[in-house]
């Protein structure tokens, strides 16, 4: 028997939000209609419903909790397209189901303290393998849609290998569609004992964050680190350290972190970014608590790279930070 993949448990990536799908994908599954419908109708099948791009999440006691939905609480799983194979964990068999209005009122009857949100959101305070599940169904789903039709030829396309492939309707054509990504990269820019980071003129009033891009066809990960960089802030690097990756479905990314070390702190502000800061640890500190700077959302690897920078330089735990923050300015 072929010896199963043992995952570093110790990778920085794993403490990313979404990457915690610690699912068997069961690909050798996903053609084999028989077993997916029986698997379907089994009593260890849950779906994972998705509603206009939105997750079902009961946020009514003390954390947010997925929700599930057995196969007797939707009347009609192929409503808008078939379900979705996502895996197993051993105990149940996970499929991504999309739903329409009629059904949305019908799940929200039988479960009244759930609602469905958007996931980015609302995945701060959920469990880790639960949250992994839902952006893996919401990665798919978004795939899917943008994927209706065939490039080539217009014909509407059909699932096949249990939604993770689509084939073009039209015979003559038949031309096959495989789920896509969109790589991208993150960087924490830093010299010395300061960091850059930089404001969206598309972002709320007060947010920083550090910098990211695509990946342009042709481009090897290290180079969009060194043009995304130049071209948002006009920052020459020296030094580059990939970090940690994260899914990000949102709507359809990878994200590979990386740490870099800049010439100097010469910037200049650009038409994405209308602003840049450089802060030291104790400069962050006081913008943050002062409600001057706010930051990324800690699901985001954004604000992981930023934590892990601030910890390594004596600046204790920042999400701590922005929660105190968070109640100070609330009760100011």
């Amino acid at each position: 028997m072929q010896a199963r993949l043992r995952i570093d448990r110790h990778s920085k990536s794993t403490q990313n939000r979404f990457t915690s799908v610690r699912l068997d994908r069961l690909v050798e599954r996903r053609d084999d209609r028989d077993w997916v419908q029986r698997a379907m109708r089994s009593d260890m099948a849950r779906f994972v419903p998705l509603w206009r791009s939105r997750s079902l999440i009961d946020d009514s006691g003390e954390e947010q909790l997925a929700v599930y939905l057995g196969p007797d609480e939707l009347s009609d799983l192929d409503a808008i397209q078939p379900p979705t194979l996502l895996g197993t964990d051993g105990k149940r068999y996970f499929f991504a189901v999309s739903i329409n209005d009629q059904q949305r009122e019908e799940v929200i009857e039988r479960h009244p303290g759930a609602k469905f949100v958007d996931l980015r959101r609302a995945s701060v305070h959920m469990d880790a393998k639960h949250a992994g599940v839902l952006a893996y169904a919401k990665a798919l789903h978004y795939w899917q849609y943008r994927q209706n039709f065939c490039g080539i030829c217009g014909t509407p396309t059909v699932f096949r290998s249990a939604g993770h492939k689509l084939v073009c309707g039209n015979e003559e054509c038949a031309r096959e569609f495989f789920p896509r990504i969109d790589p991208a990269i993150i960087v924490l820019v830093t010299h010395g004992n300061a960091c850059l980071l930089g404001r969206n003129v598309r972002w709320p009033p007060k947010r920083f964050s550090t910098l990211a891009g695509f990946v342009e066809p042709g481009e090897s990960l290290e180079d969009a680190v060194v043009r995304e960089v130049q071209e948002e802030s006009g920052v020459q690097l020296e030094r580059i350290q990939y970090v940690s990756s994260q899914p990000w479905p949102f709507p359809a990314s990878a994200m590979c972190g990386f740490f870099a070390e800049a010439v100097s702190m010469d910037c200049a502000t650009t038409d994405e970014l209308e602003e840049l800061r450089w802060f030291t640890v104790d400069q962050l500190v006081e913008a943050v608590m002062s409600g001057e700077v706010l930051l990324s959302p800690p699901v985001s690897i954004a604000f992981r790279l930023l934590a892990e920078w601030f910890e390594n330089n004596n600046g204790g735990d920042l999400e701590a930070l922005t929660r105190e923050a968070r109640q100070r300015l609330k009760s100011a």
